[in-house]
């Protein structure tokens, strides 16, 4: 128990250098793809041509290879049920009315 007790102490006394030894390899990336500029737009320019390219062939020449299948379903209006809207809708724009022609008293006079 003690020896895995002082091998947890060690990884942990050993975080500072393992950051430090990180922080500059990503400081040394950084120089390389501030030096480098040009090469590197042109590589995340390559980089994004190829996923539209693959977004393109996806969504658009897939859908027009594949055709989907139309069905010829045809839907019929049906009057009844519009007739009963408009009903529906004829009573609340009478309830409308009905309340804005009751006049208040102004409180504030």
């Amino acid at each position: 128990m003690n020896n895995q007790n002082n091998q947890f102490k060690k990884s942990f006394n050993n975080i500072p250098s393992l950051l430090k030894l990180s922080t500059y390899k990503i400081k040394k990336i950084f120089w390389m793809l501030g030096r480098d500029a040009f090469l590197f737009i042109l590589i995340l320019i390559l980089l994004n041509v190829i996923i539209v390219e693959f977004l393109f062939y996806r969504y658009v020449l897939l859908i027009r290879l594949n055709q989907p299948e139309t069905t010829s379903v045809t839907t019929k209006f049906q009057e009844n049920t519009y007739q009963a809207i408009l009903d529906k809708r004829q009573e609340r724009e009478n309830v409308f009315k009905d309340f804005s022609k009751e006049s208040y008293s102004n409180p504030f006079e």
